[in-house]
C-alpha cells in the first residue's frame, strides 16, 4: 500500500502498517486509508464485522467515507450518522457494525477519535502516557475523542481487537493493551522505524496465536521522527570538469552518503584523497560486493546491486514483514534498501550522465540505469519518502 508522510518543519510524523487475515480468508476484514493535505493528514483504521468479503466491505466504506467526511471538516456526529445509514446490513445478524479510529493530524496536534476499537496507545520518553478524552453518543454509540500535542520522539500505535484479543483460548485470555505498551516500550530505540515496530507487534500477535490468526489483525504506528536524507550518488558527472563542484555539493548535503558504481567510486576517492577497498566477505550470487572509502556511509558496486535493492523495495510495499528481514542487512543491496527504507525521510540522488562504455549492452546500458533510478524515485515516493532525482 501507498502511504503519505506529514512533513512538519524539521520533523516528519511517519506512519508504518502491518496486517494478517483471519486463518483461512484472503481477503482482510480490516481496511485503512489515507487522504494527505499540505498541511494536514487524515488516517481511518475501520474493523468490519466478521471476517473475509462482508468484513472488508464494512471497513472500507466506513474508512473511505470518514476519511472524505473529516477532510471535509463535518462534525463527527454527521459523519456516523451519515455512515450508519449507508452500511449495507448483514443479512445473519441484521446488523451493519464496523469500528473504527480516525486521526486527522495538523501539524503535530493529533484529533483522535474511535468508536469500540483498542484504545490508542501513546509512547513517550519509555513508558505508555496516557491521555484524557470526551465522550459522545451519537445514537448508540459510545464515542471516544481526544486532542493530543505530538512531540519528538512520540510513538502513537493504533490497532484492531485483533491485536488485544490475540492468543485468546490458546495462549492465554487475549494480549491486553498494557502487554502491547510494555513491548513498544522494550523496542522503541531511537533508530527504530514506525513499519519495523507495528512489523515486530503484529509478529507477537502471530506467537500468541500459535501462528494460526483468529481473526483479522492490523497495527498503525505513527513516530515523530527529526527528518534524515540519504544521499545517493549514481554514476560520475557528465563532464570531468564538473566533478569537483558536484562532489562539494554532494558532500554538503547533511545526512548519509551512498556512493553506488565503481567508476563513481573512484571519481568520490579521488576527490576525497582517499583509497577504495573492496569487502569481499559482502559479495553473494546475486550482488557484488561492496567496498570502503573514507568519508562515506556506504559504497556498493552499481546497475547490479541497484537492481536487487529496487526488487526489495518493490517486496516492501507489498509484505509489510519484510522489513524484519532487513534487521541484519548483509550485502549492498539489503544494506542500502534498509538505510533507504528504515532510516531515510528524504532521499537525494545525484544521477551523473557520463556514458561509461565499458557498459553497453542492453542489461547494462546507461537507459537502463536511468530507469532504475526512477523506478526507486517512484517506489520511494509511494511510501512517504520525500525524494529529488537530479541529474549532473
Amino acid at each position: 500500500m501507498s502511504r503519505d508522510n506529514l512533513i512538519v518543519g524539521d520533523l516528519v510524523l511517519e506512519i508504518g502498517a502491518a496486517n494478517i487475515c483471519k486463518a483461512g480468508e484472503s481477503i482482510c476484514g480490516d481496511f485503512w486509508c489515507q487522504i494527505p493535505g499540505e498541511d494536514q493528514q487524515i488516517l481511518v483504521l475501520s474493523d468490519g464485522m466478521g471476517s473475509g468479503v462482508k468484513a472488508n466491505i464494512l471497513a472500507t466504506l466506513t474508512a473511505k467515507m470518514l476519511s472524505s467526511m473529516l477532510a471535509g471538516n463535518i462534525p463527527i456526529d454527521e459523519c456516523i450518522m451519515t455512515i450508519s445509514e449507508t452500511l449495507p446490513m448483514c443479512r445473519e445478524r441484521k446488523l451493519a457494525y464496523a469500528t473504527f479510529t480516525a486521526m486527522k493530524m495538523q501539524g503535530t496536534t493529533v484529533y483522535l477519535v474511535h468508536y469500540d476499537n483498542p484504545p490508542a496507545l501513546l509512547i513517550r520518553q519509555g513508558k505508555r502516557t496516557r491521555f484524557p478524552y470526551a465522550v459522545q453518543f451519537v445514537g448508540e454509540k459510545e464515542i471516544h475523542e481526544s486532542t493530543l500535542q505530538l512531540e519528538e520522539g512520540d510513538l502513537l500505535l493504533i490497532m484492531s481487537d485483533g491485536i488485544t484479543q490475540a492468543g485468546r483460548g490458546k495462549s492465554g485470555d487475549g494480549w491486553p493493551s498494557e502487554e502491547v505498551a510494555d513491548l513498544a516500550i522494550q523496542y522503541n530505540k531511537e533508530d527504530i522505524s514506525p513499519q519495523r515496530m507495528a512489523a515486530m507487534i503484529l509478529r507477537a500477535a502471530q506467537a500468541l496465536n500459535f501462528d494460526e490468526a483468529d481473526d483479522d489483525a492490523t497495527v498503525i504506528a505513527i513516530k515523530v521522527r527529526r527528518r534524515y536524507a540519504v544521499n545517493i550518488m549514481i554514476g560520475p558527472p557528465k563532464n570531468r570538469a564538473d566533478d569537483e563542484a558536484t562532489m562539494r555539493l554532494f558532500f554538503s548535503k547533511a545526512g548519509a552518503h551512498v556512493v553506488c558504481g565503481g567508476t563513481t567510486s573512484k571519481t568520490v576517492a579521488a576527490y576525497l584523497g582517499k583509497e577504495v577497498f573492496v569487502r569481499e566477505d559482502t559479495a553473494t550470487e546475486e550482488v557484488p560486493a561492496m567496498s570502503r572509502i573514507e568519508g562515506v556511509d556506504l559504497v556498493t558496486e552499481g546497475l547490479l546491486t541497484l537492481r536487487a535493492t529496487l526488487d526489495l523495495v518493490r517486496r516492501y510495499r507489498k509484505d509489510c514483514m519484510l522489513t524484519l528481514e532487513l534487521e541484519k542487512p548483509k550485502d549492498g543491496a539489503s544494506c542500502l534498501a534498509e538505510l533507504l527504507l528504515e532510516h531515510a525521510t528524504d532521499v537525494n540522488i545525484f544521477f551523473g550522465t557520463s556514458v561509461n562504455t565499458s557498459n553497453m549492452t542492453q542489461d547494462m546500458s546507461f537507459q537502463s540505469k536511468l530507469g532504475l533510478a526512477k523506478d526507486l524515485e517512484k517506489e520511494l515516493t509511494a511510501l512517504g519518502k520525500s525524494v529529488k532525482l537530479s541529474m549532473c
